[in-house]
């Protein structure tokens, strides 16, 4: 499992809420293959690529701003669909040191602006 913390910038203190964005991504195959996770961070886009009849990721980033836009995809590379056991993108959200709550889940991609 791959795992890291991305933050940028100073610590607000404000009123608005300090929000982080944990992405998750779960595939299994039948064949080996090689999987591309891309998520949208904080600065950019991040791009993890790993081989295997599956592969697990995880990251957490923030603290982002209201409005951020926190999308998850994953691509599998020399499989057919009907070598795919399973396949799972989830983006789940913390506000101010709150429990993370899944937002969006989907097959290969998930997309989710935080508006609260």
């Amino acid at each position: 499992m791959h795992g890291t913390l991305s933050s940028c910038g100073k610590d607000g203190g404000g009123e608005e809420g300090r929000y982080y964005v944990k992405y998750t991504g779960e595939t299994s195959t039948v064949h080996l293959v090689e999987t591309t996770y891309t998520v949208a961070m904080d600065t950019g886009v991040d791009t993890y690529k790993t081989s295997g009849f599956g592969s697990d990721y995880s990251v957490t980033v923030g603290p982002v701003k209201k409005g951020f836009q926190a999308e998850i995809s994953c691509r599998i590379v020399g499989e057919s669909e009907y070598g795919v056991k399973s396949q799972r993108v989830t983006i789940e959200v913390s506000r101010d040191r709150e429990p993370f709550a899944q937002k969006a889940t989907g097959t290969a991609r998930a997309t989710y602006v935080i508006d609260y």
